[in-house]
Parts: C-alpha cells; sequence; structure tokens
C-alpha cells in the first residue's frame, strides 16, 4: 500500500499541465503559457488529490476530532471538547473534494478510461455518503453544476441521496467487472488506495454498498435486506491485505499522523487520553490492544489503610507511586472511581481517583472545563502534564509508523457487517465471522497471534448477540470513529452514555449545517430543515437556528428507536 504524500497536491498541478500540448502557436498571443486547462486535466492526478483528501478526512475524524469522544475512544484533558457540543465540520472540504472528483469524472469519460471513470465514481458517491451521513439532506443532483448554471442548488432528500450512492457503487463495481481483462493502466503511484489493482476496487465498491445497506437496515429493513443478500453473492474485501487503509508518511501535518507531538507542539499529543469507558471495557475482558493503544500510567495511586502508607504520612509517593490513606477520602470530598456508581458521585460534587495500576483514563464529560485536574493531578494546569492518567501509546506520537494508518474501510468492518447481517437472517455464519472480525483487528495491529487466547475470553466468546457483536466492531473500529459513531447511532450499541457535564443528556445526531447556508442558499436551506424532525433534546442547547440542531433527527432515524 503506498502513502499519503502532501507532494500529491504539487503533482496534480504538475499532471494537470503535462496533459496540455506543449505545441502552442505563439501566435495564439490571448492564451496564457502558464495557465492550467482544466479540460485536458489528467484524470489519475485529480483522482489522487480526491483520495488524499478522503483518506485524511476520515483519519482526523477518527483520531483526533470530537467524534472520537463522542464515542469514547477518548478525552482531551486540554484545547478539546468533550462535553458533546461540536456542531461538526467537513462540508466545504466534502464538496471541494467533489469538484475535483467530477472533473476527473469528466476527464475519464472524454478519454474512454473505464477504470478511471469508476474510481471517479465510486470516490463521489463515498463523499456525498458521508454528507448525508453527517448532515441530513444535503445539495446533492444540483450540487455539482458548474459555469453558474445553479448558484443554489436544492438540497436532496437523505433518502435518495443514500439509494443514489448505492446505486453507483453497485454500477462501478459491474463497470470494472464487465471490463478486467481491457481497462487502462491507473499508475500505482497515483492510486494511493489500491496501487492500480482493479479488482480491489471492484471489492472495495461492493463492500462500500454494504456498508450503506446496513446503514439502513432500521429505517428500511425490506429494501437493506434484498440489497444485503444480493451483496453477499459478490466479491468483497477478503482479507487485510485488501483493506483500504493508507499508512501515513510523514512529511508534513497534512500527511501524518493526527495529534502527533513532533510537529507543532508537543500538547498535541500529551493532552489526547484514553476515555474511562474504553480503558475499563478492555480490562474487562482482559485484551491485549490495550498495550498497543495506551501507555502505562506514569505514577499509579494506590489507596490504602493508614498503617500501610509509608512514612506515617496521609499523601506520599514512594518508588514511583502515590500512596492515600483511605481515611482521609471523605474529608476531602474524594471517592474512588466506581464504574457503577460515578455519574452520581461527579453530580454530587465528588472528585474521583481512579486505582487502575496500568491503564488509566478519563470519564466522558466528567467536568465542564478542561479535566486536568482529574485523579488528583499534581500539577493542574492546562497543558501540564498528568502523571495520574495514561498518554496514548507512543507510536501515537510520531509522525507515521507500521500501524499508523487512515482506515477507510476494514476487513474487520466487513466480518462483523456479516455477522451482524447473519443475526438478521440476511446471511450465514453470524459466528465465525464474529470470530474473524476480531482476528482481523489483532491482525491490523499486529498481534495476531495473541487472537487464539483471547477469543475465549469471558464476554468475548460468541454468545449469539448484537450486542457483544457491535461492541467487538466498536473496540476494532478504534482510530476510526466517524464509522462507530454511525454504527452507534444506527443500532443504540454500545449503550454510551453522556457524563455529568455534557451539553444534553443524549450524544448529538447530526452534524449542523454551515451558517453560510442560511444566508447564501437561504429558501433551500429553510426547506431542508423542514426535513428534520424536532425531539425533546432539539432545544436542549440555545443559539441555533430553528431546528438545525445536532439533536434533531434526519431522515434515516426518524421512527427508530435508535439510538435514542
Amino acid at each position: 500500500m503506498t502513502t499519503i504524500n502532501k507532494l500529491f497536491k504539487l503533482m496534480l498541478a504538475v499532471g494537470i499541465l503535462s496533459a496540455t500540448s506543449c505545441d502552442n502557436d505563439i501566435t495564439e498571443i490571448n492564451t496564457n503559457p502558464n495557465g492550467v486547462n482544466l479540460n485536458e486535466a489528467n484524470p489519475s492526478f485529480l483522482l489522487t488529490d480526491v483520495m488524499v483528501n478522503t483518506a485524511m478526512d476520515i483519519g482526523n475524524k477518527g483520531y483526533s476530532e470530537p467524534l472520537s469522544a463522542f464515542v469514547q475512544y477518548t478525552q482531551k484533558d486540554s484545547w478539546g471538547n468533550n462535553n458533546y457540543d461540536w456542531a461538526g465540520s467537513g462540508w466545504e472540504s466534502y464538496y471541494n473534494n467533489l469538484r475535483t472528483a467530477k472533473l476527473a469524472l469528466q476527464r475519464s469519460q472524454e478519454l474512454g478510461f473505464k477504470f478511471h471513470e469508476a474510481v471517479a465514481t465510486i470516490l463521489i458517491a463515498h463523499n456525498f455518503a458521508l454528507l448525508t451521513d453527517f448532515y441530513g439532506d444535503v445539495p446533492y443532483t444540483e450540487a455539482l453544476e458548474g459555469d453558474g448554471e445553479i448558484l443554489l442548488p436544492k438540497y436532496d432528500s437523505q433518502e435518495s441521496v443514500y439509494k443514489s450512492v448505492i446505486s453507483d457503487f453497485e454500477a462501478a463495481a459491474s463497470m470494472l467487472s464487465s471490463n478486467m481483462g481491457s481497462l487502462e493502466v491507473f499508475g500505482a503511484s497515483q492510486d494511493i488506495f489500491f496501487e492500480g489493482d482493479a479488482e480491489k476496487w471492484m471489492k472495495y465498491a461492493n463492500s462500500l454498498a454494504l456498508r450503506y445497506y446496513m446503514r439502513l437496515s432500521e429505517k428500511d429493513p425490506g429494501y437493506a435486506g434484498a440489497g444485503v443478500q444480493a451483496t453477499l453473492a459478490k466479491p468483497l474485501i477478503a482479507s487485510v491485505d485488501e483493506e483500504a487503509a493508507v499508512p501515513y508518511l510523514g512529511v508534513g501535518p497534512s500527511d501524518s499522523q493526527p495529534s502527533n507531538g513532533k510537529q507543532g507542539t508537543p500538547s498535541n499529543f500529551s493532552r489526547v487520553k484514553p476515555a474511562t469507558t474504553f480503558t475499563y471495557k478492555l480490562a474487562e475482558l482482559d485484551d491485549p490492544r490495550r498495550a498497543i493503544w495506551f501507555d502505562a500510567v506514569a505514577i499509579p495511586i494506590k489507596v490504602v489503610p493508614a498503617a500501610d502508607v509509608p512514612g506515617g504520612e496521609d499523601d506520599v509517593v514512594v518508588d514511583g507511586v502515590r500512596y492515600i490513606n483511605e481515611e482521609t477520602l471523605a474529608d476531602n470530598g474524594l471517592k474512588i472511581f466506581d464504574p457503577a456508581t460515578w455519574y452520581g458521585d461527579r453530580q454530587a460534587g465528588l472528585s474521583l481517583i481512579d486505582t487502575s495500576s496500568t491503564y488509566v483514563g478519563i470519564p466522558v464529560s466528567y467536568q465542564g472545563s478542561e479535566p486536568y485536574t482529574y485523579n488528583l493531578n499534581p500539577n493542574p494546569v492546562q497543558g501540564g502534564g498528568n502523571p495520574h492518567v495514561s498518554l496514548m501509546n507512543p507510536q501515537f506520537n510520531e509522525v507515521k509508523g507500521d500501524y499508523l494508518k487512515a482506515r477507510i474501510f476494514s476487513y474487520a468492518e466487513i466480518c462483523f457487517l456479516k455477522a451482524e447481517a447473519a443475526l438478521k437472517g440476511w446471511g450465514s455464519d453470524a459466528q465465525g465471522n464474529y470470530n474473524k472480525g476480531v482476528e482481523a483487528s489483532f491482525e491490523t495491529w499486529g498481534i495476531e497471534d495473541q487472537y487464539a487466547d483471547y477469543i475465549d475470553n469471558t464476554g468475548v466468546a460468541y454468545n449469539g448477540t448484537l450486542a457483544q457483536i457491535m461492541e467487538q466492531k466498536w473496540i476494532a473500529n478504534f482510530s476510526s470513529a466517524s464509522e462507530a459513531y454511525l454504527d452507534w447511532r444506527r443500532t443504540g450499541l454500545p449503550d454510551l452514555q453522556t457524563g455529568p457535564f455534557a451539553k444534553s443528556t443524549v450524544i448529538p445526531v447530526r452534524f449542523v449545517y454551515p451558517t453560510s447556508n442560511s444566508t447564501l442558499n437561504r429558501d433551500n436551506y429553510y426547506s431542508a430543515l423542514n426535513s428534520l424532525e424536532s425531539t425533546s433534546h432539539t432545544n436542549d442547547v440555545p443559539g441555533y437556528i430553528e431546528n438545525d440542531t445536532p439533536w434533531s433527527k434526519p431522515w434515516v432515524l426518524q421512527g427508530v428507536t435508535k439510538p435514542w
């Protein structure tokens, strides 16, 4: 698999220029010799640009943006957003990406490049799918009409966008399959997803179709079930080697592991901490992936009887361990963290102490401000560090690494989708696919040799429930928070709850449209708001325009009971 490279931005321009004739007549004085003729652009380099932007968006949302806090993989103890008041991001970048992809599609069709046309179709459909995933109704049929033909595009219904992109995934896969023996070359250095392998692109398109049929499985089970059954009969991503996961190059911030501390400021890395929801679940399952994802806490805390505190003191650090006299807790408003009671304890004004000896996270929405004071931090200032809370594994402090990738579509996801489909009666072998999903995640992170011991653990050994499949899928999706969030929104699993200082008692279910839409495309914007369903939480937070809030339900959630 090739790597994301910020130089592809330059290569894009070079590629466009390289497709332009150098035999210009010097008498053509009205032609700018230094200009780029988009009508002669090289589709390979255009598609590279779209792939780079798509991968980086998914990678950033997967690890460093607040979606990771939404699904409780991480919390930031400084300069973060743990309280569920994030309105979302991506609108402009998605549409910028789509304009480039459309040009690539047009150029591919003009040149008769079927491979490039199929890839452009897949990338356009995927970016539109992400837009409707996060926002609801979006400009679609009129969105990419250029040359000033449609300046104020209408918003298409979320239902029509979802079903159109699924159709496009299927059409692209069919185009590749039917032309497999006669496709033009797509250079490996330009195709950063699959290095010019048309068969992998076909499997990827089919896999995306399966993902989006399942996305509609609660809202429109008749349509989804028929589509899932038909898609399961087609070639899909079949191994970790075939998944869409692009390694970071590490040249600059635009192509490196998100929130690494080697570029910009070291606090980019140090302020990202594991969420207690995640650390306790992995500890409960005795999951070896925690050692891959987290670092051991620098100074663990032990709460012990007075007689066991070294030196007879109430609070002392000895040999790298902080000992606290248990008899002093109540008088100081302290209590040991308990997953079953911590929410109420915080509401009661207590400060909590986590006595986990190895991996210590931060509870979700623990306080109204940044939680850098958590766990009796001796240096409670923003950006000051905390020896009593774990950092992420040091690999995430690097700009690149063997396991640092923008994970766009994993083999583990395919396996869990198959397992879920089997439970619904749309496929077969739920247990086998569940086990393969867990194994694939272990292989992805380089610990496949520990899978055999793990799969029989209490809570891991297959029990035939959707809750267990979705729990393991949630774990496997670490660093792919977008898909974890959309899975949670569809199923309500795992049962994630906001913390005591969250903006609302429920997790948001959509992104808010950019404010510019309410002024520049006013009539169509307000029409789109009518398609959103107001809920009892819509007005939990003031300051939003009418129904355009993170707690208003788009079409895909209307009439269903999930996630709340």
